[in-house]
């Protein structure tokens, strides 16, 4: 199956979220002397937290019991400033640079606060890559919104029936794109009919190269 472009979302499709927070939470700890072990709790339902809580760090900070307005702003600095090295999925960045590779277009499309999403992919190594990357608040609205997916096809001139949308998120990263007429790959625990999907990145990249653009 012959396509021109794939579009990943960047959160829990690329890397772990998860993995950032860690640092972010450690780096605060150690700057304030506080027990390194007192944001563990976060991690236990980590993926529940972050999709449920509107501020996760005024919500840590309180369950805490150490809430201030100054230990709030100084973690919201160091998730859109922090400079560590985070590790993708394996199979994540060889599926990129395999497109690279193909001269197929890959752009990375991604919702959250536009400076914090340039430093986790800053923080991946993404920088280096020849790919388009954006953040969808860019285009106003974040996805599901047609916008941040228009405005992505647009930035690759590339039309929806000759794209592959690869995302942890139906409805967030897919849905869109497979009413268009483009295809979609699911990646993770959610379960979707009518899509492809593969618990792993590298098992969904083995799959991508038996069937497209052989």
């Amino acid at each position: 199956m012959k396509i021109e472009a794939v579009v990943f979302d960047l959160d829990n499709t690329l890397y772990p979220e998860e993995t950032y927070f860690k640092e972010i939470f450690k780096v605060f700890s150690i700057q304030n002397n506080l027990n390194v072990n007192i944001f563990d709790f976060l991690f236990k339902d980590f993926n529940i937290i972050r999709f449920t809580k509107k501020d996760i760090f005024k919500f840590a900070l309180e369950q805490a019991k150490i809430y201030s307005e100054d230990f709030h702003n100084e973690l919201f600095a160091l998730y859109t400033e922090i400079n560590i090295p985070i590790n993708p999925y394996l199979g994540a960045f060889d599926w990129i640079n395999h497109c690279i590779e193909k001269q197929i277009k890959v752009g990375i499309l991604t919702n959250g606060i536009i400076n914090a999403q340039k430093n986790k992919w800053k923080c991946l190594g993404g920088d280096a890559l020849n790919v388009c990357f954006i953040p969808a608040r860019n285009f106003e609205k974040e996805k599901p919104h047609p916008s941040a997916f228009d405005g992505m096809m647009f930035r690759l001139n590339c039309p929806y029936n000759q794209t592959l949308f690869v995302g942890d998120r139906f409805e967030n990263d897919i849905r869109f794109g497979i009413d268009q007429g483009g295809m979609g790959i699911l990646i993770g625990k959610e379960v979707h009919a009518n899509v492809s999907q593969f618990e792993s990145i590298q098992d969904a990249f083995e799959y991508f190269k038996l069937h497209f653009n052989q």
